[in-house]
């Protein structure tokens, strides 16, 4: 079944199909998965340094992953985070017309998103090089380096496993899942 994304009945789909793949999925998650964000999501919401780093930052922020067939990504990733006053109202996947609604749209390649994941690469100082790509403030984002390097931080502790890691068995089942997924929440 698709459900309507910005509807109660893709909310309720969604927050229920989270929670089966967390009580079923193993760690390490696969980056960019459900359960990855949800991960990820939590360690915000927890984590006071974020908290007090982005106590006064405003404004949804959206990485944008792009798809790379050889990696498993057939198709873009838009992970949405509602940021607020130093809590993450939410953070999930989105569809791309959401997705580029978001007051801040940062746009990688995935091996760029890896190196940040992985701390191999500093995000402010990939936007500056242009090779993370952004919509929004550039100031605004300048002004809360502290949160997003914390994000980034937050980011990098989730026990995760990258598609480029899996073997090409792997990969196939997780192309086919994830196209499933897809169809069904239209992201």
């Amino acid at each position: 079944m698709a459900y309507t994304y910005g509807t109660a009945e893709w909310e309720k789909a969604y927050q229920e199909m989270v929670q089966e793949r967390l009580a079923k999925a193993e760690k390490p998650y696969v980056m960019g998965t459900p359960e990855w964000v949800a991960a990820f999501e939590k360690l915000i919401q927890e984590d006071a340094q974020y908290k007090e780093v982005a106590k006064t930052w405003e404004g949804s922020v959206v990485i944008h992953i792009l798809a790379n067939p050889a990696n498993g990504l057939s198709q873009d990733i838009y992970l949405f985070m509602d940021l607020w006053h130093g809590d993450c109202r939410f953070a999930k996947l989105v569809p791309r017309e959401a997705g580029e609604k978001a007051d801040f749209v940062l746009t990688g390649e995935f091996e760029r998103w890896q190196a940040v994941m992985k701390k191999e690469l500093d995000v402010v100082k990939a936007m500056m090089q242009g090779k993370v790509k952004l919509k929004g403030s550039l100031p605004t984002i300048v002004r809360y380096v502290k949160a997003s390097i914390r994000l980034t931080d937050l980011s990098a502790q989730v026990d995760t496993r990258f598609q480029s890691d899996m073997s090409e068995e792997e990969r196939d089942n997780y192309v086919k899942w994830f196209d499933e997924l897809r169809s069904a929440f239209g992201f």
